[in-house]
């Protein structure tokens, strides 16, 4: 067996990291080690206070043992009456369902404390655990894009550890969002008919407000599908000046201004640089947009 010693007040006992058999083992129910854990094994710690620390219980899964030796150290004299040795590990139950989904409302609570949401556990450890609290947060909240997700959290025990835990938990919150009426493909201008305004049930918790998508006017960078939620990254702007359409191209030498007209090579934005053929003769020319349908030579 393979243990990790340490020591306990006047006890250098070991904590072993194989687990007896079932029933094999004391359990206490707590983080300390009481003399009256023990009584009810070995009859001669009635001699003790029954509140005598005598030391940390075993974390985790984790087991402590006593030898005869260590034993006899608090017991002078009774010898005769001790067993060779004894473990010591804390209680562990299985937890009940409803204790997990409890966990995973009082968290959707604290994230979502002014929105509808709905959230059910749909799987979680099986395994014991010794007594503690659970508790989740958004840091450990694994999105998806289905409803169901991963959520880490943490098992907080009476002695100030913890114990890393998971649960898998279908998510779904009231959000107001832009939906799209009928659909529009990649490339096409988003109009006000195109689109509504609705509450609806989303996938994941609530999310931080913000300010509404405004696609009025916006250009659609994938297909969009009818009855799609919109989200900023399905929008582009609409370009300031549109391939084969004419620009005004301003050019400036000295005191001298000419607005010179071309046809725009590509789509291109304010602030971009756009290839320009000439009206006049054809010559390819290069000016920064500075509008819609405007350009200027730097």
């Amino acid at each position: 067996m393979r243990c990790i010693s340490r020591l306990i007040t006047l006890l250098g006992s070991a904590v072993c990291l194989v687990a007896s058999e079932p029933g094999a083992c004391i359990v206490v129910d707590g983080a300390r080690i009481m003399a009256g854990d023990l009584t009810a094994s070995i009859p001669a710690f009635l001699a003790l206070p029954a509140d005598k620390d005598l030391g940390p219980a075993p974390a985790g899964t984790l087991v402590r043992t006593y030898s005869k030796v260590q034993l006899a150290a608090l017991l002078p004299g009774t010898a005769a009456e001790l067993p060779n040795r004894i473990c010591v590990q804390r209680r562990r139950d299985a937890i009940p369902p409803e204790v997990w989904q409890a966990a995973v409302d009082a968290a959707m609570n604290r994230l979502c404390d002014s929105a509808p949401w709905k959230a059910t556990v749909v799987e979680a450890p099986r395994h014991r655990f010794p007594l503690g609290e659970l508790v989740f947060n958004r840091a450990g909240l694994i999105a998806s894009r289905g409803s169901v997700q991963l959520w880490r959290g943490a098992l907080h025990l009476p002695d100030k550890s913890s114990a890393p835990v998971w649960v898998r938990v279908e998510i779904q919150s009231q959000r107001r969002a832009v939906v799209m009426q009928r659909a529009v493909a990649a490339g096409g201008t988003i109009g006000v008919e195109d689109y509504r305004e609705e509450e609806i049930w989303a996938p994941g918790p609530c999310a931080a407000a913000g300010e509404a998508v405004k696609p009025e006017g916006m250009v659609a960078k994938r297909t969009l599908a009818q009855g799609a939620v919109l989200g900023g990254e399905d929008l582009r702007r609409a370009p300031a000046v549109r391939r084969g359409e004419p620009v005004e191209l301003q050019a400036s030498a000295g005191a001298t201004r000419l607005r010179v007209p071309t046809v725009a090579e590509h789509d291109a934005e304010v602030g971009d640089n756009v290839q320009l053929k000439s009206s006049w003769n054809g010559t390819k020319l290069v000016g920064r947009v500075t509008g819609t349908q405007k350009a200027r030579v730097e």
